[in-house]
Protein backbone atom coordinates (compact mmCIF):
# COMPACT_ATOMS: atom_id res chain seq x y z
CA UNK A 1 0.00 0.00 0.00
CA UNK A 2 2.78 2.34 0.60
CA UNK A 3 3.79 2.29 -3.07
CA UNK A 4 0.20 2.83 -4.07
CA UNK A 5 -0.17 5.65 -1.57
CA UNK A 6 3.05 7.29 -2.77
CA UNK A 7 1.97 6.97 -6.41
CA UNK A 8 -1.43 8.44 -5.60
CA UNK A 9 0.07 11.32 -3.61
CA UNK A 10 2.63 12.01 -6.35
CA UNK A 11 -0.10 12.02 -8.99
CA UNK A 12 -2.24 14.29 -6.83
CA UNK A 13 0.74 16.60 -6.28
CA UNK A 14 1.49 16.68 -10.03
CA UNK A 15 -2.14 17.50 -10.87
CA UNK A 16 -2.16 20.20 -8.19
CA UNK A 17 1.06 21.73 -9.54
CA UNK A 18 -0.20 21.56 -13.12
CA UNK A 19 -3.49 23.22 -12.23
CA UNK A 20 -1.63 25.86 -10.22
CA UNK A 21 0.61 26.59 -13.21
CA UNK A 22 -2.39 26.86 -15.50
CA UNK A 23 -4.12 29.23 -13.10
CA UNK A 24 -1.01 31.41 -12.86
CA UNK A 25 -0.15 31.39 -16.56
CA UNK A 26 -3.68 31.64 -17.99
CA UNK A 27 -4.51 35.15 -16.70
CA UNK A 28 -1.28 36.54 -18.11
CA UNK A 29 -1.99 34.76 -21.40
CA UNK A 30 -5.49 36.21 -21.37
CA UNK A 31 -4.03 39.65 -20.65
CA UNK A 32 -1.58 39.26 -23.55
CA UNK A 33 -4.44 38.25 -25.86
CA UNK A 34 -6.54 41.17 -24.64
CA UNK A 35 -3.68 43.63 -25.14
CA UNK A 36 -2.98 42.22 -28.60
CA UNK A 37 -6.64 42.57 -29.45
CA UNK A 38 -6.69 46.19 -28.23
CA UNK A 39 -3.62 47.01 -30.29
CA UNK A 40 -5.17 45.41 -33.38
CA UNK A 41 -8.40 47.36 -32.89
CA UNK A 42 -6.40 50.58 -32.43
CA UNK A 43 -4.36 49.82 -35.55
CA UNK A 44 -7.54 49.23 -37.56
CA UNK A 45 -9.02 52.48 -36.24
CA UNK A 46 -5.90 54.42 -37.25
CA UNK A 47 -6.02 52.85 -40.72
CA UNK A 48 -9.67 53.88 -41.09
CA UNK A 49 -8.79 57.39 -39.95
CA UNK A 50 -5.96 57.56 -42.49
CA UNK A 51 -8.27 56.44 -45.30
CA UNK A 52 -10.89 59.00 -44.24
CA UNK A 53 -8.28 61.78 -44.25
CA UNK A 54 -7.03 60.63 -47.66
CA UNK A 55 -10.56 60.69 -49.06
CA UNK A 56 -11.12 64.17 -47.62
CA UNK A 57 -7.88 65.38 -49.19
CA UNK A 58 -8.85 63.92 -52.56
CA UNK A 59 -12.14 65.82 -52.29
CA UNK A 60 -10.18 69.04 -51.82
CA UNK A 61 -10.55 69.58 -48.08
CA UNK A 62 -7.89 71.22 -45.94
CA UNK A 63 -6.58 68.30 -43.87
CA UNK A 64 -3.68 69.98 -42.06
CA UNK A 65 -5.31 69.76 -38.63
CA UNK A 66 -6.48 66.22 -39.28
CA UNK A 67 -2.95 65.16 -40.21
CA UNK A 68 -1.64 66.62 -36.96
CA UNK A 69 -4.21 64.59 -35.00
CA UNK A 70 -3.41 61.52 -37.07
CA UNK A 71 0.29 61.93 -36.23
CA UNK A 72 -0.60 62.03 -32.53
CA UNK A 73 -2.69 58.87 -32.87
CA UNK A 74 0.03 57.00 -34.77
CA UNK A 75 2.63 58.13 -32.25
CA UNK A 76 0.51 56.82 -29.37
CA UNK A 77 -0.06 53.56 -31.24
CA UNK A 78 3.67 53.16 -31.85
CA UNK A 79 4.38 53.80 -28.17
CA UNK A 80 1.77 51.18 -27.26
CA UNK A 81 3.33 48.63 -29.60
CA UNK A 82 6.76 49.38 -28.17
CA UNK A 83 5.41 48.93 -24.65
CA UNK A 84 3.87 45.63 -25.70
CA UNK A 85 7.16 44.42 -27.14
CA UNK A 86 9.00 45.44 -23.98
CA UNK A 87 6.49 43.53 -21.85
CA UNK A 88 4.62 46.46 -20.27
CA UNK A 89 1.12 45.22 -21.09
CA UNK A 90 -0.71 47.80 -18.96
CA UNK A 91 0.96 50.73 -20.73
CA UNK A 92 0.33 49.10 -24.10
CA UNK A 93 -3.37 48.66 -23.32
CA UNK A 94 -3.62 52.23 -22.04
CA UNK A 95 -2.01 53.63 -25.20
CA UNK A 96 -4.27 51.48 -27.39
CA UNK A 97 -7.31 52.74 -25.49
CA UNK A 98 -6.15 56.36 -25.88
CA UNK A 99 -5.83 55.97 -29.65
CA UNK A 100 -9.46 54.94 -30.25
CA UNK A 101 -11.22 58.23 -29.39
CA UNK A 102 -8.65 60.21 -31.37
CA UNK A 103 -9.13 57.98 -34.42
CA UNK A 104 -12.93 58.19 -34.17
CA UNK A 105 -12.72 61.98 -33.91
CA UNK A 106 -10.47 62.09 -36.98
CA UNK A 107 -12.87 59.91 -38.99
CA UNK A 108 -15.83 62.12 -38.07
CA UNK A 109 -13.99 65.35 -38.82
CA UNK A 110 -12.59 63.96 -42.10
CA UNK A 111 -16.04 62.90 -43.30
CA UNK A 112 -17.41 66.33 -42.42
CA UNK A 113 -14.50 68.07 -44.19
CA UNK A 114 -14.97 65.85 -47.24
CA UNK A 115 -18.67 66.68 -47.40
CA UNK A 116 -17.96 70.40 -47.03
CA UNK A 117 -15.30 70.26 -49.74
CA UNK A 118 -17.63 68.44 -52.13
CA UNK A 119 -20.41 70.99 -51.59
CA UNK A 120 -17.94 73.85 -51.94
CA UNK A 121 -16.53 72.36 -55.13
CA UNK A 122 -20.00 71.93 -56.57
CA UNK A 123 -20.92 75.52 -55.68
CA UNK A 124 -17.67 76.75 -57.19
CA UNK A 125 -18.34 74.81 -60.39
CA UNK A 126 -21.81 76.25 -60.83
CA UNK A 127 -20.73 79.79 -59.99
CA UNK A 128 -17.95 79.47 -62.58
CA UNK A 129 -20.47 78.32 -65.19
CA UNK A 130 -22.85 81.19 -64.39
CA UNK A 131 -20.10 83.81 -64.39
CA UNK A 132 -18.72 82.47 -67.66
CA UNK A 133 -22.12 82.69 -69.35
CA UNK A 134 -22.76 86.19 -67.97
CA UNK A 135 -19.26 87.29 -69.00
CA UNK A 136 -19.74 85.92 -72.51
CA UNK A 137 -23.09 87.70 -72.89
CA UNK A 138 -21.64 90.99 -71.62
CA UNK A 139 -18.62 90.62 -73.94
CA UNK A 140 -20.78 89.96 -77.00
CA UNK A 141 -23.06 92.87 -76.07
CA UNK A 142 -20.05 95.19 -75.63
CA UNK A 143 -18.66 94.09 -79.01
CA UNK A 144 -22.00 94.73 -80.63
CA UNK A 145 -22.23 98.23 -79.08
CA UNK A 146 -18.66 99.09 -80.13
CA UNK A 147 -19.29 97.81 -83.67
CA UNK A 148 -22.49 99.86 -83.85
CA UNK A 149 -20.70 102.97 -82.62
CA UNK A 150 -17.89 102.52 -85.19
CA UNK A 151 -20.43 101.81 -87.92
CA UNK A 152 -22.40 105.01 -87.19
CA UNK A 153 -19.20 107.04 -87.00
CA UNK A 154 -17.98 105.63 -90.30
CA UNK A 155 -21.27 106.41 -92.02
CA UNK A 156 -21.33 109.94 -90.54
CA UNK A 157 -17.74 110.59 -91.67
CA UNK A 158 -18.61 109.25 -95.08
CA UNK A 159 -21.67 111.48 -95.45
CA UNK A 160 -19.81 114.52 -94.13
CA UNK A 161 -17.07 114.12 -96.66
CA UNK A 162 -17.15 116.58 -99.55
CA UNK A 163 -17.14 115.05 -102.95
CA UNK A 164 -14.36 116.31 -105.14
CA UNK A 165 -14.60 116.89 -108.82
CA UNK A 166 -11.86 115.46 -110.79
CA UNK A 167 -11.13 117.34 -113.98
Amino acid sequence: MSVRCKLLSTTFLAILMLSLCILCVYPSAAQIDQTTSKLQVANTAVNQAFNAVLDAEKAGANVTGLLAQLNIATSDLAQGENSYRSGDLNAAAAKADSVLPIAQEIVTAAQSAKQTALVSGQNSFWSTIVLTVIGAVVFVLALFLVWRWFNRRYIKNLSDAKPELVS
